[in-house]
């Protein structure tokens, strides 16, 4: 296989358990479907503060992908599949680039490193998270469930009444 961003070979490597391809040129990796969702769920090594301090910079650029960096990529695996950019996890400003056919993802240098700080430092805080938001989540969840139960209930109010004004035709 071939890097879509260099055309360079891809050779293979164990990473954190995975088989992926890596670009000896300019250090991107071809994850194959589910590799990346491997990855971020094991933790092999774990990052330093300051690596995750460092991603402030991607953070400041939080819903925005650079435009400048060429898109036009195709898969090293399917051929003449152009790889379409996307947002990791719809807001992490890391753009990455997913091959509609086989699912595969390439990532460009340091992509991999600043997903799996960005996921293990989203795990430090979950459980922060769920105390300052836990309890707001489960009132909206509970004002859905009763407009949803309302809305049912007039449905079927309206449903009846309906019927009843056509018997009421027919008698």
């Amino acid at each position: 296989m071939n890097c879509p961003r260099c055309s360079n070979d891809l050779r293979t490597i164990d990473y954190e358990g995975a088989k992926i391809e890596t670009c000896t040129r300019c250090a991107g990796e071809w994850l194959d479907a589910g590799e990346l969702k491997h990855l971020v769920q094991t933790v092999e090594e774990s990052f330093s503060k300051d690596i995750a301090d460092s991603l402030d910079a991607v953070n400041e650029n939080i819903f925005s992908i650079d435009e400048s960096v060429n898109n036009l990529l195709s898969c090293p695996k399917c051929s003449n599949v152009e790889l379409n950019r996307f947002n990791y996890a719809s807001s992490s400003g890391i753009a990455l680039d997913k091959c509609p056919e086989c699912d595969g993802i390439w990532l460009d240098k340091d992509e991999l490193e600043n997903v799996q700080v960005l996921v293990e430092e989203w795990k430090s805080k979950l459980e922060e998270d769920v105390k300052t938001f836990g309890p707001v989540v489960a009132k909206i969840r509970k004002e859905a469930e009763e407009r949803e139960r309302n809305a049912f209930q007039l449905s079927r109010f309206g449903f009846v009444n309906a019927v009843l004004r056509r018997i009421a035709k027919h008698i």
